[in-house]
């Protein structure tokens, strides 16, 4: 429901739990003139498509609200009754995100899952009426309904996704030989965590610096690391340290902000934790050499200096032990 008092405010209601708990509110910066809920999968996986007053398309998940945009100048759009697929008129075409939730996995591969066909005979001013299976139905501006068809293929992968049959997913991409369908088994996969498929998706469509990083992954010996390249993989970096800390993996995730140049997380996060100071010390000291800089950051000069201190002291402390 848009919130009438607060401009840009949506009000959510789940009438299937108790009363106390039916509300949240989840608020865009603009003001909303279209609203629409997913139809697809369990309440956790509910997504809210929203169109503002600029004509741009958001979506974002109904109980952790993150407005994330899918396209702009949209003068109207519909979700579809069974699967995930979005429908939206965009300057006398019909775009079709066939995985709308790929933007929040990996915003590369989002403009590579979209579909776009001819829709002039809509003509403008046209608003979408239905969108079942791979049938969509418009109501021109005089009155008059219009039938447009997409292809039925997404919807076939919809249902193979949904039975985690992995194997034919592939074997039907590669009997269409399409981009979009592709990109969306990638997504898809990713969004699960099946490797196997999301590095064989990634290939089919030249995505040689993923396949690589996939493959990475892949090698590295237990699900925590996994978990966390993935969430990197997926650009959620500060998610990808948490896992790392929520399993006390402290060395990796220190090693975790080096690779991303977060020199001043990687020092807070060893001297919190009072190790590997010297590690990220070093690793500074390499990276400013090759830059050919010298260090400037007062931080990691006041660290340098009483590291110094206490390795003399512990050099000395072991020599007075030596001769006693």
């Amino acid at each position: 429901i848009v919130h009438r008092l607060v401009i840009g405010c949506t009000l959510f209601l789940d009438f299937d739990i108790a009363l106390e708990q039916i509300k949240s509110l989840a608020c865009h910066r603009l003001e909303v003139i279209g609203l629409g809920l997913n139809q697809h999968g369990a309440g956790a996986d509910r997504k809210l498509a929203l169109l503002d007053r600029n004509r741009d398309l958001y979506v974002t998940p109904v109980h952790k609200p993150d407005f994330q945009k899918l396209g702009a100048m949209v003068d109207t759009f519909l979700w579809n009754d069974t699967t995930d697929m979005l429908v939206g008129l965009t300057d006398m075409k019909l775009n079709t995100w066939l995985y709308p939730s790929t933007v929040f996995i990996d915003k590369d591969l989002l403009p590579l899952t979209i579909m776009t066909t001819n829709a002039q005979d809509a003509g403008k001013y046209a608003e979408l009426m239905n969108f079942t299976g791979s049938h969509v139905t418009l109501r021109r501006a005089d009155g008059s309904k219009c039938a447009l068809y997409i292809s039925p293929y997404p919807t076939l992968l919809y249902q193979l996704h949904d039975k985690g049959h992995w194997d034919k997913a592939i074997r039907l991409c590669r009997f269409v030989k399409l981009p979009e369908m592709w990109a969306t088994v990638a997504a898809m996969s990713m969004h699960v965590r099946e490797l196997n498929t999301v590095e064989i998706a990634l290939a089919a469509i030249d995505q040689v610096d993923k396949v690589h990083f996939i493959g990475h992954i892949n090698k590295l010996p237990d699900e925590v690391l996994k978990s966390a390249e993935l969430a990197l993989l997926c650009r959620k970096p500060d998610e990808a340290v948490q896992i790392l800390l929520q399993n006390r993996r402290i060395y990796r995730a220190i090693k975790m902000y080096i690779r991303l140049h977060r020199w001043e997380d990687a020092l807070h996060l060893a001297m919190q934790n009072k190790s590997h100071v010297d590690t990220v010390l070093a690793y500074r000291e390499q990276h400013l050499k090759e830059l050919d800089h010298e260090e400037n950051h007062p931080e990691f000069k006041q660290a340098a200096e009483q590291l110094g201190r206490s390795e003399e002291r512990r050099v000395g402390k072991e020599c007075r032990s030596r001769w006693s």
